[in-house]
């Protein structure tokens, strides 16, 4: 008899969302990891403190200070002082940034787009209307063209 897989279901749905937008996305970016898309799953991530970075992604500052450097290295974001508070720092993403934040836009609305056409549009929108109830962010469901078009 197998091992019950508590929250394996909920994970794997995760990590193959995950693993379908780095396909999509990690070609032009070779330098990415799973772990860098973190900082784009609450929108737009232009002109947040790594502290407020950390809370979304559910990490540690040190964490998310260790995604930032390596994304700051790669040229797609720089800090910058905080013009409220000169010992903060602020992300701002280049252009390199904010065309990868484009990229990953579309790579989560084309994979919104394939599990509606596996699940049929109505079993979709209970779907979202479920996981938006369990998790307490309730709200419509995503135009897929907003998303694409979103250029935070």
């Amino acid at each position: 008899m197998s091992t019950p897989r508590y929250f394996g279901l909920l994970r794997l749905a995760f990590d193959q969302a995950l693993a379908a937008v780095l396909a999509q996305v990690g070609p032009r970016h070779p330098e990415l990891r799973p772990a860098h898309l973190q900082l784009f799953r609450f929108g737009g991530i232009d002109g947040s403190h790594t502290a407020e970075l950390a809370v979304h992604a559910g990490m540690t500052k040190q964490s998310m200070h260790e995604l930032v450097t390596h994304l700051e290295r790669h040229g797609y974001l720089v800090r910058e002082a905080d013009p409220a508070d000169p010992r903060a720092k602020r992300v701002r993403l280049t252009p390199a940034g904010r065309k990868l934040e484009r990229q990953i836009h579309d790579a989560i609305a084309d994979l919104l787009d394939e599990w509606e056409a596996k699940l049929g549009h109505e079993r979709f929108e209970d779907l979202w209307t479920m996981l938006g109830e369990l998790t307490g962010q309730t709200g419509a469901l995503p135009d897929r063209t907003a998303i694409r078009s979103d250029n935070s």
